[in-house]
């Protein structure tokens, strides 16, 4: 009896305690701002600064304001921004979708080219011109950045890089 009862106390305090890790970020945190610019002016609104963290297998991603601006924020915020070695790159607005019933006679006016401004040919933004090529891609863009724990602040000019 006393064993089971031992048993039953030992079982109840592993229940309660729980057997899982801890809740919230695991290495130090960071928070990571800053601006980008291509010869001295902002590069086109919507545009992606995306940090790649290939150690931790993390992608964060900020999106540039009118101003050039961005503001890293994790997916889940529990994880937040892990310090490390970040390889970066800078992505242009990615094109709208056009959400349109293809049975419908303005689906059909469109794809014929008669919509007039709003055709579809016409409907689609411009490519971000203002973002050369090479820093589309972390094995050409050559940014990698190290964050470390607290406020991070990177601005960059790619016209100068």
């Amino acid at each position: 009896m006393r064993c089971q009862l031992l048993s039953m106390v030992c079982s109840l305090v592993l229940i309660s305690v729980g057997c899982g890790g801890p809740t919230g970020p695991v290495d130090p945190q960071a928070q990571v701002s800053g601006s980008v610019v291509n010869d001295g002016k902002p590069v086109a609104l919507g545009s992606l600064v995306v940090f790649y963290n290939a150690e931790k297998g993390l992608t964060l991603t900020g999106t540039l304001d009118s101003l050039g601006k961005y503001s890293l924020t994790a997916a889940d915020p529990k994880v937040g921004v892990p310090v490390g070695r970040y390889e970066v790159t800078v992505k242009p607005p990615v094109a709208a979708v056009i959400d349109i019933n293809p049975s419908s006679d303005e689906y059909m006016k469109k794809m014929q080219g008669g919509g007039g401004a709003d055709s579809l040919a016409a409907s689609k933004p411009a490519a971000a011109s203002d973002i050369p090529e090479k820093f589309n891609d972390p094995k050409t863009s050559g940014l990698v950045f190290e964050v470390k724990a607290g406020p991070n602040t990177f601005d960059f000019d790619l016209s100068k890089l």
